[in-house]
Parts: C-alpha cells; structure tokens; sequence
C-alpha cells in the first residue's frame, strides 16, 4: 500500500514539473513572439521614417528645379551657388514653427503623409563635391517615433535660357539647305522673333548626355522610324507620332532627343526628314532632322498665365488664359530647317537653327519661363552619385 502512495507521489511530482517546464517554455515563446512583434513594429516605423525622408528630398528637388525655395511670407530667390555649413546652413526649415510645418508637411490641407509621420527639418548648404550646386539634409519622423536623415549632395543642369518665341535663321553662305517653299506667316506672343545663325544656343552633345542619363534618346533610320536608345532591330521601330504624341494636356514626354543617323554631330549628310503628325505634342523635342510639321488634329486647349508686363510692381498678378488648339506645348528644337504646312500653335518657343519654310501659318505663346532656363519636365537638379548617406 505504501508503495504505491510513494509511486503516486513520485507521478504528482514529476507532472508538476513537466506543467512546470511547459509554463516556463510557453512564457519564453510568448516573451519571443512580443520581442519579434516590437522588433517588426519598430523596422516598420524606422522603414517608415525613412520614407518619409527621402519624400522630403524629392520635394525639395522639385522646389529647386521650379527655380525657388517656398517661404514663410515670400518666395525665396536661388543663389548661384549654396555656401553655408551645416552648423550655419543658407536655408534650414524646422517644423516646430508652424509657417515651415505648413510647407514641410502641407499641414493645413491634412496632407496624406501625415498619418504615418512627417518631415521635421530641412537644411540647404554648401556641397563638399567639386560640381555640386548644393548639400541636403532631410529628418523625418514617423508616428511611433523614428527618426532617419537622409544627405546627399545635388548637381545642377544649367539649360541656356530661350529669350525669343522663335529663333530661326538661315546663313547667308547656305542658302540652299532651305527647302523650297514661301515662308510660313508667324505670329508671336509675350515674345519676339530672333535670328539664330548655327550653332544655336543649345548644344548638341550636352542635350544629347542628358537625354540618355534622364529623358528619351532615339537613332533614325533613312526612312524616318525611330529605335530607342539606338536599339536598330526592326521589330522596335516605332513612328514619330508614337515618340512625340501626347494622348491629353499633361502626357509630358519629358526630354525627346533625336540623333542623327551616324550618332555624330549634325553636318549636311547624316540627318533625314521626320514628319510630325501627331495633333498635340507635349514635351522638350530636340531634333537633328529637318522637321515637317502636318499635325492631323485640332490639339488641345491649355491654362497659362499671362506674363507680367516690365515695370510691373511685385504684387501685380498675372492673368489666366486659356489658349485653344494648342499643337505644342514646350520647346521644339531643330538643328536643321523647320517646314510648316499647316496651321500650327506652340506655347513655348521654337527654334530651327536652318530657318523656316513651307505655307502653313505658325503661332507662338512664349512661355517665359524659358528666358530664366526653366523648362517643363526637365529635372534641373539631380542627385550626384556617391554622395546619399543615410543616418
């Protein structure tokens, strides 16, 4: 009898111990579980605060390629070149005053980044890259409290400025790379017409660098086809209408450069004819062709602002305009001769650096911007490589 309350005892004890074990074992998978909860709760917030971060250095970009910095009261005008330090930086934004928390993080539209955190400071000095225009330093914060700055140094594109709605010319000494035709009647507005004799102000290998590093580079065949980034296999070719046509206002084809047939500077063999038909054409189009344009369409209606008369006091206001039946919308560059035949309008500016022909009329809105060497869709400002560091 006694033995067997000693071996039911010996039972009693040796249950208690394995509950014993398993609670001991079932608290550390718990503990586990909750510190792989916290530790995923805290990569999620700290990816979060990064986010944040790099939006903050998109935007600022942004800010610069518009060519000025948002301010509390006025509209802060770029230097030519950032010189602070970072303990004395030229421009800082610090979201603990509410006129900077309103541009960091749009606080009084309730911007849709504010759930999960917001951009707290910002600072612009001087770069420590040789071809730097400026260093930049963005913090974030996310809601749970992360905080990551993000750094990087920025190069910046200085496009000549266009000055007039139109720059065409043809030199006295080649008159005969003007195609036959009487010349087109062209009218022109907040803008003037200017000779342009070759070269013109844009040049060739610093437009066609840029386009292959930020915007569209093609090769033409003889027959006028385009290949993207000189991909010559048949299959790809594609139509002129297909590279510049816009589907609607804001379809910004960016950058559009077109080569010449030898990929060499333009001279008086290597370059075909393209013909433009494509009835609304948005973007900044260098072409190294002689350039017909037949738009088949009636284009589009566009909103713009009137430019301020010279003279003007700061707080006149420009006037909104809509202009109608708007073929292009930017800037159409060509280095050989521009043939229009039939009715055409450009907001922007036109240059043919080997004059105009053809009998279609030609109307240009000159897009000011262009006189300061800000063009739509090109990113003046850009991150130099091997200078993001992330803290």
């Amino acid at each position: 009898m006694m033995i067997h309350t000693a071996e039911e005892g010996w039972v009693l004890i040796g249950a208690l111990l394995v509950g014993l074990l398993l609670a001991m074992l079932g608290g550390t998978a718990m503990n586990l579980a909750v510190t792989e909860v916290t530790a995923s709760s805290r990569h999620v917030d700290e990816k979060t605060a990064q986010l944040l971060a790099e939006s903050g250095v998109e935007q600022v970009m942004a800010w610069l390629t518009q060519g000025a910095l948002p301010a509390s009261h006025e509209t802060m005008l770029l230097p030519v070149r950032f010189t602070g330090t970072l303990d004395a930086p030229d421009v800082t934004y610090d979201a603990g005053r509410p006129e900077d928390d309103r541009v960091l993080n749009n606080a009084s539209a309730g911007g849709a980044l504010a759930d999960f955190g917001r951009v707290t400071r910002v600072r612009l000095y001087g770069p420590g890259h040789p071809d730097g225009y400026c260093a930049l330093e963005v913090t974030a914060e996310a809601r749970g409290g992360s905080r990551r700055t993000v750094a990087v140094e920025l190069g910046i594109w200085r496009i000549p400025p266009l000055r007039a709605a139109v720059q065409a010319d043809v030199p006295s000494t080649d008159l005969s790379v003007a195609e036959s035709g009487s010349l087109p009647k062209v009218q022109t507005h907040w803008g003037e017409i200017a000779s342009n004799s070759p070269p013109g102000p844009w040049q060739y290998q610093t437009f066609k660098d840029y386009a292959q590093r930020f915007g569209s580079y093609y090769v033409p065949d003889r027959e006028g086809r385009l290949y993207r980034n000189g991909m010559t296999d048949p299959s790809h070719a594609l139509t002129p209408s297909q590279v510049f046509g816009s589907q609607e206002v804001g379809d910004q084809r960016g950058l559009v450069f077109i080569d010449t047939l030898d990929q060499q500077p333009p001279n008086e063999t290597n370059q075909v004819t393209l013909v433009l038909e494509a009835p609304y054409m948005e973007g900044t189009f260098y072409i190294n062709a002689h350039v017909v344009l037949q738009p088949q369409g009636t284009g589009q209606a566009i909103q713009t602002l009137t430019p301020l008369p010279e003279g003007q006091p700061v707080s006149a206001s420009p006037v909104p305009v809509s202009l109608a039946e708007v073929t292009i919308k930017g800037v159409l560059y060509t280095t050989r001769t521009l043939r229009v035949d039939t009715e055409v309008r450009v907001f922007g500016a036109v240059v043919a650096e080997r004059g105009l022909a053809g009998a279609g009329p030609m109307e240009v809105w000159y897009n000011n911007s262009l006189g300061r060497g800000r063009v739509e869709g090109l990113p003046v400002v850009f991150p130099i490589r091997g200078t993001w560091r992330e803290q």
